[in-house]
């Protein structure tokens, strides 16, 4: 059984259907990348999966339970499913270890939190997830003095701090430099090769460096999926989105 399952989910906003009867399955400890031009209805199923947005209809399945239409927090919490956002989401204020030893103490519970006391282990395991994001030697900075790229690295700290099982990350490398791209992409390669990821992403190199299974959108719909290598290949990919984007570069 497939560990993540979206069974012909629609949603419509005042007529306009942003996604048409869509049914995906990803497997446990799956990277799959959903790619497609704009408006294709890419964050739109993560905003199903994590609870932003409810399904017109369809269900949306995790590990066999219906989330479809839930509370945001409860999915958070219960279902552990972590979010990255387009945009760096911090406490600008705090410095890079406060950012995740807050996101470390509060991922289960308020009362945990209440509760929580640092020991040695949570030491470790902050130093752990600072060392996979490349930022242990600036733990002691002011987030808000980090660069774009260090910033989204934090926000990715931060999320696998929360200990989901499934996370989605929405353009992790939007304003990244070509370098940062690359880093991002060994990073989500090691840091979270035992989770279950959802990319949703522009930028073809990256989709090739990390990418299981791609799934193409078009207007709401599926247009293909499978392996890197396939859907480029695929004459309708290349037709609604890869010509596009060469053209763009050109």
């Amino acid at each position: 059984m497939a560990f993540l399952e979206l069974q012909n989910v629609s949603v419509s906003f005042s007529g306009f259907l942003a996604v048409d009867q869509v049914s995906l399955t990803v497997d446990k400890g799956e990277t799959r990348v959903i790619i497609g031009p704009n408006g294709a209805g890419k964050t739109t199923i993560i905003d199903m999966i994590t609870g932003k947005t409810a399904p017109t209809s369809g269900k949306v399945l995790l590990g066999g339970a219906d989330i479809s239409g839930r509370n945001p927090h409860e999915i958070a919490g219960k279902y552990k499913v972590g979010r990255k956002f387009q945009g760096p989401n911090l406490f600008d204020y705090l410095t890079v270890y406060e950012n995740i030893e807050v996101a470390l103490a509060g991922h289960s519970s308020i009362l945990k939190t209440f509760l929580y006391r640092k020991n040695r282990a949570i030491s470790d395991e902050i130093k752990t997830i600072l060392d996979q994001i490349n930022l242990y030697g600036k733990r002691d900075v002011v987030s808000t003095s980090l660069s774009h790229g260090e910033r989204q690295w934090l926000e990715m700290g931060m999320v696998i701090a929360q200990k989901p099982q499934l996370i989605t990350l929405d353009e992790p490398t939007a304003g990244m430099t070509a370098d940062e791209t690359y880093k991002t992409g060994e990073m989500i390669k090691t840091m979270m090769k035992d989770k279950t990821v959802i990319v949703v992403e522009h930028d073809i190199d990256f989709v090739e460096q990390i990418a299981e299974t791609v799934s193409v959108l078009h207007q709401g719909k599926v247009l293909a999926e499978g392996s890197f290598a396939e859907v480029k290949r695929n004459p309708k990919v290349v037709q609604v989105y890869l010509k596009d984007d060469d053209e763009a570069v050109a």
